[in-house]
């Protein structure tokens, strides 16, 4: 059982975290750096843990979408470059300054503020995202008066369709940003010029330029939504909980609100300990799947605030036995015994072989993606580190 007995943890391998970091950057051109995303607290997975970890395997920037999360990492003591990719305020502004991050610009009178606070900035330029930045025949004004002002950091763009098999839009907007990235660079060599998100990096070194931005992918988690262990990943994050109690109903009985699912036959129920307001949707009641000692069960009932119901096959489970909400089973699969796991001697989140349910598995159920699944834990769900590199 797990151990203290929380009632929900989210575990997080940093090992997995430097896998990937490095498995991103195997085919990074001479020279280009990477930039570990470590927003939304690290898309749920805990930001300064992971910068670490990702610091550790090889990257050299940071990226975060406000001044608040830049904030966060200084105070950890963290000082390489961040970057924040964010719409700022004033104050936000402000507080940039005094993180010394660096900024993205797409307006002269953003641009004329950070100046004022000798914020560097890089200017971000819309080649077909359809959201913030300059259009391309604007990219080289909005440069030279950065130039001027001594704050021209970056030049920098996101794609659109870089997770989608069909390429064609993605080639547009790599030959966009390509073209403006040339001539920009022999005006100004020492612009970092950068568009590669997850999906772009692992399509290959033509969208690398001089740094790539990584996020979903760092995490082990699929840019397609699709399967990570084809591109080399390995998921990072396990949500687990435990069997808080078992009982046996007969035919006709409900569980949960609403009597939304009614036993036709005498069957054995699990209850676990977690629900929405721990980040476990409330549409995967009578839908989804968990893990109870690594056997797949489903879901039944409405989930609650604060619980859920699943239905065992005869005979299995006890309480105190592993849930799995997403990640891999723990130990004690076999037979019906009681997962007796203590922590840190979990096994390891890479290996395909056992039980398994993919986060990008939970996302398709949900009609939405692996992001959201990871970034939908809740604060109040416990977060445990493996892997953490040994204090100097």
């Amino acid at each position: 059982m797990l151990t203290g007995r929380q009632r929900a943890v989210a575990e997080v391998d940093l090992e997995a975290i430097r896998h990937n970091v490095r498995r991103l950057m195997r085919d990074l051109p001479e020279g280009a750096v990477h930039c570990a995303v470590v927003k939304a607290d690290g898309y749920g997975h805990g930001a300064v843990p992971v910068a670490r970890a990702a610091l550790e395997a090889g990257a050299t920037w940071l990226g975060v979408a406000t001044a608040a999360e830049a904030r966060e990492l200084r105070a950890a003591g963290l000082t390489v470059p961040v970057l924040i990719f964010g719409p700022l305020t004033g104050a936000d502004l402000a507080d940039a300054a005094e993180a010394g991050a660096e900024v993205v610009a797409w307006s002269v009178p953003f641009l004329r503020a950070a100046a004022r606070l000798g914020v560097r900035v890089h200017v971000k330029v819309d080649t077909g995202m359809g959201r913030l930045g300059v259009r391309p025949d604007e990219a080289a004004g909005l440069c030279a008066r950065a130039s001027e002002a001594g704050v021209l950091a970056g030049l920098m763009s996101h794609f659109a369709t870089a997770d989608e098999e069909d390429a064609a839009f993605f080639e547009l907007q790599l030959g966009r940003f390509t073209e403006l990235a040339a001539g920009l660079k022999r005006r100004y060599p020492g612009l970092l010029c950068h568009t590669a998100n997850s999906a772009a990096t692992l399509r290959g070194p033509r969208a690398h330029f001089d740094m790539v931005r990584t996020g979903i992918a760092m995490y082990g988690l699929a840019p397609a939504n699709d399967d990570p262990f084809k591109d080399g990943l390995r998921p990072a994050m396990k949500l687990v909980s435990h069997l808080a109690g078992v009982r046996e109903i007969g035919p006709g009985d409900s569980v949960g609100y609403g009597r939304t699912w009614i036993a036709d036959e005498d069957t054995r129920i699990g209850v676990v300990p977690v629900g929405y307001a721990d980040g476990v949707r409330r549409a995967l009641g009578n839908t989804g799947e968990v893990l109870v000692a690594g056997r797949r069960c489903p879901i039944v009932g409405r989930i609650s605030m604060d619980q859920m119901t699943v239905r065992l096959p005869g005979g299995w489970g006890r309480p105190g036995d592993e849930v799995v909400l997403f990640g891999a089973a723990g130990d004690g699969v076999a037979g019906g015994a009681s997962v007796a796991w203590t922590w840190p001697s979990a096994p390891r989140l890479d290996d395909r072989g056992t039980p398994r349910i993919l986060c990008e598995e939970v996302a398709a159920l949900l009609g939405t993606i692996n992001y959201e699944v990871t970034c939908d834990v809740a604060p109040r769900v416990v977060r445990r580190y493996r892997g953490e590199a040994p204090a100097a």
